[in-house]
């Protein structure tokens, strides 16, 4: 049996979508493996142009559980720039959402039929409860699948970028870093 560890390290603003100012930069998504269902929503974080900054310590821990030889981690990340303030009081409420989706899509599929990409929409979907009047900006989305064979000790970078040729109008360049820990 291996027990993984995946952590959040940073992230990375090379240019914000905001062109106004800084944005507020947060992660939606959910991984499954073995039998751990990890519900994962950040809080927002303040970021701007050549700004590296650290996730929230409690909102770190993506992944932390114990996998069979042969098994997966599966699910993936989706980043967001805040446009209309949400209710951040209800997070709990939010991560219990994200959790009873992508319980429903597991159950549904089983836990060697499900793949990365829905548990990645269930995982969204989940995070319906702080929705507004104006969408969020979608940066990017991540699937994954991890195995529990590799090195000890991992990083691995997740890059999401676009380039607009209007006056450099709704463009960005995001990097977040993450760790897998393996043992």
């Amino acid at each position: 049996m291996t027990r993984i560890r995946i952590e959040l390290i940073d992230v990375y603003c090379a240019d914000t979508e905001d062109v106004t100012g800084a944005d507020d930069f947060y992660l939606v998504g959910a991984l499954v493996g073995g039998d751990v269902t990890k519900a994962i929503l950040t809080r927002p974080i303040k970021i701007n142009d050549k700004q590296r900054k650290s996730f929230n310590p409690g909102d770190s821990v993506l992944f932390d559980g114990n996998l069979q030889p042969g098994q997966v981690i599966k699910g993936g990340l989706k980043a967001y720039d805040e446009d209309a303030g949400k209710d951040w009081s209800k997070y709990g409420d939010t991560v219990g959402a994200i959790s009873s989706m992508v319980s429903g899509a597991v159950s549904a599929a089983g836990p060697y039929g499900v793949l990365a990409g829905t548990i990645l929409s269930a995982a969204t979907t989940g995070v319906g409860i702080l929705a507004s009047f104006d969408k969020d900006d979608l940066l990017g989305a991540c699937e994954l699948e991890i195995s529990a064979v590799g090195p000890a000790y991992e990083v691995r970078e997740w890059k999401m970028s676009k380039k607009n040729s209007f006056m450099g109008w709704s463009s960005w360049d995001y990097t977040v870093r993450f760790q897998i820990s393996r043992s």
